[in-house]
This record gives structure tokens, C-alpha cells and sequence, in this order.
């Protein structure tokens, strides 16, 4: 993981050019990589994932320069949406059903540009490797386009959570996203939900690089 030397700053030129080399940059960076986005509309950019998490696995993020989903005000409403719309577009390009996905923000992700996660529900993916690899995405730490949308245009934001909520959450039980079982290791929870997953379905690729205007 790069991280930024512990130096004093010599100039503000400088302290700027190295805050966008850290590693927290890296969707910044990538939206820059044309090779990665999927489709695109005045207003956002769906991109591949580079460490899916399951089979199907993007991101849509926002031309506008929003870090967190506590940046957002009621006049991102359309923003949100336009979002939203594009990720079904890719699905619906693809040849998928929007059914099989999840669509959804993390609180508090350590990595910035606001991004609306697209993903699909098997969870079968070499990338999901780590407990925590499945407690944000099947939790609250999760929360639904629907939900945020919901919670924008009701109170004009989105509220943050306690740290320690958010921690408990994401080192908490590892619950099945069909069922009602538990578990506490990541191995035994992965050939679980290889029960609910039809291992022989082979869905499409999404297609590369389109314009919606």
C-alpha cells in the first residue's frame, strides 16, 4: 500500500502534487484510465472494479468532485439518480437482470470519489478473501441506493455514524444475504453461499466504453 512520506511540506505545489499519489486516490486516478469505464453519461462514469468482490462487480462514480456520501446535498438528487440509471444500463446492456445485482454506498470508505457499488449477489470472486470483504457488503455498513436516496431527500443530507457502530458492524457476524445463517469464518460462510449460486450460469460481458448523452 503507497502511502504518503511523513515529511514537512516545502510548498503548497508540492503538499498538492503528493496528495493525489496516495493511495486513497486510486478511483481518482483510474477515472482517468478509459480503458476501465464501461459507459458514461454527462454526469457519471461506470467503471470495472478491479478487485471484484463477486462475478459482477462495477462502480459508478460522479464527474463532480464529492469524496463521501456527507458531501451530498438535496441538489445531488438528480446526480444520485443519474447514477443509479446508468448502473442499470450496463446490466440491462450486458444481457443481466437487475435483479441479481445489489446496488449500494459504504459509510465511511477509506478511499475517495464518491461511488455507487454495483454487485452482483453470489459473492463468488478470488478477490473476496478477507472477513471484511463480506461484512461491508452484507450489512449496514452497506447502505442501498434506495436508502440513501431516501434518507437525501427526506433530511437535505446524509448523517454520519459513529465510528464505533460502523466497527462493530464490520467485525460482526458473517450473515448469508438469502438465508438466515451465520457464521463467524469467511471459508465456511464462501461454500454456503455456493448453495444458493448456480454454479453453471454464464452471464455476459458488459459492454466497453459507450456514451449516453
Amino acid at each position: 500500500m503507497e502511502t504518503v512520506p511523513c515529511t514537512m511540506a516545502n510548498s503548497e505545489p508540492e503538499t498538492a502534487q503528493l496528495v493525489p499519489e496516495h493511495w486513497s486516490y486510486q478511483l481518482v486516478r483510474e477515472l482517468n484510465d478509459e480503458s476501465l469505464h464501461l459507459k458514461s453519461t454527462s454526469k457519471s462514469i461506470a467503471m470495472r472494479d478491479l478487485y471484484p468482490k463477486a462475478r459482477y462487480h462495477f462502480l459508478v462514480l460522479p464527474r463532480k468532485n464529492i469524496n463521501t456520501l456527507h458531501e451530498l446535498t438535496i441538489d445531488d438528487v438528480a446526480l444520485l439518480k443519474d447514477m443509479y440509471g446508468l448502473a442499470q444500463s450496463v446490466i440491462k446492456e450486458g444481457g443481466l437482470d437487475t435483479k441479481q445485482f445489489n446496488f449500494g454506498y459504504h459509510l465511511k470508505p477509506h478511499i475517495k470519489r464518491l461511488h455507487l457499488h454495483v454487485i452482483s449477489k453470489d459473492f463468488d470472486s478470488p478477490c473476496l478473501k478477507r472477513r471484511h470483504h463480506w461484512t461491508i457488503f452484507n450489512s449496514d455498513i452497506f447502505q442501498s441506493h434506495d436508502a440513501v436516496l431516501a434518507e437525501l431527500k427526506m433530511h437535505g443530507k446524509i448523517y454520519e455514524r459513529p465510528d464505533a457502530y460502523i466497527a462493530a458492524l464490520r467485525n460482526g457476524p458473517l450473515k448469508c444475504n438469502v438465508c438466515l445463517y451465520e457464521t463467524d469464518n469467511l471459508q465456511t460462510m464462501k461454500k454456503h453461499i455456493a448453495v444458493h449460486t448456480k454454479p453453471h450460469l454464464m452471464l455476459p460481458a458488459f459492454p466497453t466504453n459507450t456514451t449516453i448523452m
